[in-house]
């Protein structure tokens, strides 16, 4: 007699601790996230009409109890739909959704609401409790925390697994060829993470220039704006002087020092980083260079009144003073040189050996080859280093605030003290004299940040033409 077949008992899968573990800690990072989500909103949008009324906080926890409550028909948490982790009773079935909902609730207790109603929150306190819990759940059966021996639940990975020996049976159709159920849902679960992550970028990105437009607009309509204040002699918000061939010939001057500084030093450095260093100086040489980018731009500011205008212009231009834009473009020019080497580099080591092994069978030498073969085919990533270069060099702000001196009066000797865009927007913002007693010098900061936006993103499309242009492909 043949026995009939049974179903094998279903299997439950236990994630390890430290994976449940760092999936808990993503909950307080996603009610932060969505708060700050809430509060973004409210300032760029809401705030123009009126306030939410209710804490952002608040909001947010009505927000992520939603967003529970959505996945529990799953037998899943908020935040187990991204981890793939999902509730099950000890036989493995899913659990309900009133039984998900205890299970919460109690959680919820243990982790927060016992740390703030019975003792004195604060960081250690909410850190011993949850070791405490962390350990109770190492030394149970089946790695059981207290809220699941409450629930009669437990969390598993791959609800409905079963411990049997899958074939796959012979492919006779395209259909054959889907995934199954669970990594289909597996694959949306990610696609729909990986598409919240890059619409969040994008919407932030939206509500910038939506609140630099909306206020630049109220800049050029209000009745004390005349488009003729725009081209007097001098920027000073405070007599309502708003001369913007003042900021961009200081904004120029600092560029095109800048340049003058990191592109011959950018391209040196990476033409010795590609063509002459050894790997291990190569492996020791590139990550200070790098270094370079992490220094604060305020210190680059103190170093260029301290060292760079003192100790080394003094040399060569003997009534110069201390704060010029000479000194502040040597400066930005510093802290541009990471970005043009690295970028440099980078290219050129995407050059085929092949290309330098042909010049050096047909003759050539290292120098030759160097600039005759790999700078022409990685024109390319050079131009985007340079492009890219200039933009950091449009927009620094705090070498310039603080080396080039901050004087309104219309210049062109570098010499002497100037001011930039960035400089103006920063004085601006900081509420100096200058702005004090002006009826639109505020919203002037607006415009002055449309201006550089608009000036950043032709460099971004240029860089993107050249690139195109001049790309190679081996």
């Amino acid at each position: 007699m043949i026995a009939p077949d049974v179903a094998p008992a279903p299997v439950v899968t236990v994630p390890a601790l430290s994976s449940r573990a760092s999936a808990g800690l993503l909950e307080p990072v996603a009610f932060l996230v969505v708060a700050m989500g809430i509060a973004l909103v409210e300032y760029f949008v809401a705030g123009l009409f009126a306030d939410f009324g209710p804490s952002n906080f608040w909001l947010a926890f009505v927000v992520m109890a939603g967003w529970n409550a959505w996945h529990f028909a799953g037998a899943q948490t908020a935040l187990g739909s991204l981890t793939g982790h999902y509730i099950a009773t000890t036989d493995g079935q899913p659990a309900s959704v009133l039984t998900i909902a205890v299970r919460q609730l109690a959680r919820f207790g243990v982790l927060y609401a016992l740390p703030i109603m019975v003792l004195d929150f604060n960081f250690l306190t909410a850190l011993l409790v949850w070791l405490v819990v962390g350990a109770v759940v190492s030394r149970m059966p089946g790695s059981r925390a207290p809220w699941d021996l409450l629930a009669n639940t437990i969390v598993v990975d791959g609800l409905g697994k079963r411990a049997t020996t899958v074939e796959l049976p012979p492919l006779h159709s395209a259909a054959d060829l889907r995934l199954a159920p669970a990594r289909a849902r597996e694959n949306r679960r990610a696609a729909r993470l990986m598409l919240t992550a890059g619409s969040a970028s994008v919407v932030v990105s939206v509500l910038i220039v939506w609140s630099i437009f909306t206020e630049a607009w109220a800049f050029v309509s209000d009745s004390e704006f005349e488009w003729g204040i725009l081209s007097q002699r001098g920027w000073f918000p405070r007599s309502g002087q708003f001369d913007l061939s003042t900021l961009f010939v200081g904004t120029l001057w600092v560029t095109g020092i800048a340049m003058l500084v990191a592109g011959p030093v950018g391209l040196g450095v990476a033409f010795y980083l590609s063509e002459y260093a050894t790997p291990k100086v190569r492996r020791i040489v590139k990550p200070l260079i790098e270094t370079l980018a992490s220094i604060p731009s305020v210190v680059i500011g103190l170093f260029a009144i301290s060292f760079i205008s003192p100790k080394v212009l003094t040399l060569f231009i003997s009534d110069i003073g201390i704060f010029s834009i000479l000194a502040a473009g040597i400066g930005v020019g510093v802290l541009t040189v990471p970005i043009v080497a690295s970028i440099s580099e980078d290219a050129m080591r995407a050059v085929p050996m092949e290309l330098r092994e042909a010049s050096y069978g047909l003759g050539g030498r290292k120098v030759t080859t160097a600039l005759r073969v790999v700078f022409p085919a990685a024109l390319s990533g050079i131009s985007a280093a340079a492009i890219v270069g200039v933009s950091r060099a449009v927009g620094e702000t705090m070498v310039v605030f603080i080396a080039a001196g901050g004087n309104g009066v219309f210049n062109t000797d570098p010499v002497e003290q100037g001011q930039t865009i960035t400089a103006a927007m920063a004085s601006l913002g900081a509420g100096t004299d200058q702005i004090a007693g002006s009826g639109i010098a505020f919203q002037s900061l607006y415009f002055l940040g449309a201006l550089l936006f608009v000036m950043t993103m032709l460099l971004n499309i240029l860089s993107d033409l050249i690139v195109r242009r001049f790309r190679q492909v081996y």
